[in-house]
């Protein structure tokens, strides 16, 4: 059976996404984007759309949705008005990532090229999972969260809902990171970490609270 996708977002996360879907098997069939800049990317047609009408134009195709918009906050706005209309939300997994059997994804998680999620890990609805991320056994990632490129997790690791990773953060088993926080690029999280801050740095500290997308 075939299984058809769109791509809501066309920027350069969402062109990763409809590689990766691609490559796993689904007929990828365009893009959609309030905004456009391009009429066609990746050989696909990139259709202008208001959020508004997202829903009725992928019921009338029978097909499925994947949200790859970058900001979370967005991203969760996105989802969750589609899903609440009965949209089918679509997970991707490229097929060179590593997901463990015992793992659980949740509607709409994107797992990118040479990923790993351990034994017994949960990533949940509409998360990122970037490209060459490791999480390890246990690790649980809260709703819409985003693992940028890189990132590291011992076992045991809690990212709260929201929560943005920069490219190269490692993070110490056992260390849990609170919703909607950001850890910077290359940090090494070593302690917990509240909700809401910015924390940077070798060993990360908080800088700051943090309110951004």
């Amino acid at each position: 059976m075939t299984r058809v996708l769109f791509v809501l977002g066309a920027g350069g996360h969402g062109r990763v996404v409809a590689d990766a879907a691609i490559e796993a098997g689904w007929s990828v069939r365009g893009f959609l984007d309030a905004r456009p800049t391009r009429a066609e990317l990746l050989g696909l047609p990139v259709h202008p759309l208001a959020s508004e009408d997202v829903a009725e134009f992928i019921r009338a195709r029978d097909a499925s949705v994947v949200v790859a918009v970058g900001d979370n906050r967005k991203r969760q706005e996105l989802q969750r008005a589609l899903a609440d209309g009965g949209v089918p939300i679509a997970t991707v997994v490229h097929p060179s990532s590593v997901v463990a059997r015992s793992a659980r994804l949740g509607a709409g998680a994107m797992v990118l090229a040479s990923s790993v999620v351990g034994v017994d890990a949960s990533i949940g609805a509409g998360c990122i999972i970037n490209t060459g991320v490791r999480v390890d056994h246990d690790g649980v990632i809260g709703e819409y969260a985003h693992l940028s490129p890189g990132v590291s997790l011992g076992g045991e690791v809690t990212v709260g809902e929201g929560t943005h990773l920069g490219v190269g953060v490692s993070v110490r088993n056992r260390v849990s990171i609170g919703s909607w926080s950001m850890v910077g690029v290359g940090a090494a999280v070593v302690k917990d970490l509240p909700a809401s801050v910015k924390a940077l740095g070798v060993p990360a500290r908080v800088v700051g609270p943090w309110g951004g997308p």
